[in-house]
């Protein structure tokens, strides 16, 4: 069964600025043993970007359960459904509050993983990084850039759905995570387009031997900590925010 670890810090400049954090993220594992998690990054440009991720997030999962409860195995269009669903109920909020839709500005990512295969998805930038029990993890998609300079695209966008990628598992995956943006430049070497592995060793070693299976709130709490703390804001000021599963036998770490 999988054991999951999940949280998310403020950043520093959210703080100056009283902000609030923009991030939002969701994770569950279902009776089945399957595994649904997603995770948004509403845009700092954004007056009610926390709400549009909020929206994405609830969204994105309540439609994976309800596609696993059918069991459904379509998982290209069971994510691609997901995603156009939360694109609408975030109109709805803002026709709701007479706001542009463009306040809302979020990317999204996300994930189904069951016994019979799964696949991810994703807009905008932040990671989704897997790995096959090998200790050398892969991302799934590279984050997307926008036309400027620390620009992305959002769920939001005009063009979102067609700039929506969706990539179905066709082998085995024990272990996945899904972080912010905040978090991209400990997690990836930008010029080498590759993963630092050493950042989720590090990540993962105590989920690989926590006992139980679903949220493992200990290490949540620990996670916390280690995203609000001096050495991930020496590298970021934006917020931050990780979800970390495992589905791997307890074992020793090395």
């Amino acid at each position: 069964m999988w054991r999951f670890v999940a949280a998310q810090a403020i950043g520093t400049s959210h703080l100056r600025g009283n902000l609030p954090c923009q991030d939002r993220l969701a994770c569950e594992v279902l009776a089945d043993g399957s595994l649904v998690a997603a995770l948004a990054d509403g845009a700092g440009s954004a007056n009610r970007a926390e709400w549009g991720a909020e929206v994405a997030v609830s969204t994105t999962i309540m439609h994976l359960k309800h596609g696993l409860k059918k069991k459904r195995t379509d998982f290209d269009s069971l994510l691609r459904e997901a995603a156009g669903l939360a694109r609408e109920e975030i109109e709805a909020e803002a026709d709701r509050n007479g706001a542009a839709v463009r306040e809302y500005a979020s990317t999204l990512l996300a994930v189904v993983l069951t016994p019979h295969g799964g696949g991810a998805l994703q807009v905008g930038d932040g990671v989704i990084v897997v790995d096959d029990g090998g200790d050398e993890w892969c991302w799934v998609f590279w984050p997307q850039r926008g036309e400027y300079v620390n620009t992305t695209h959002f769920l939001t966008d005009n063009d979102a759905i067609n700039r929506l990628e969706v990539e179905v598992f066709s082998g085995v995956v024990t272990d996945i995570a899904l972080m912010s943006d905040g978090l991209e430049p400990l997690a990836l070497h930008y010029a080498s387009k590759a993963v630092h592995n050493p950042f989720f060793q590090g990540i993962f070693r105590p989920l690989l031997t926590a006992e139980g299976c679903g949220k493992v709130t200990a290490l949540s709490v620990a996670l916390e900590r280690f995203l609000s703390s001096e050495r991930i804001a020496s590298r970021t000021d934006d917020d931050v925010s990780l979800i970390v599963a495992t589905r791997r036998k307890d074992e020793k770490s090395q």
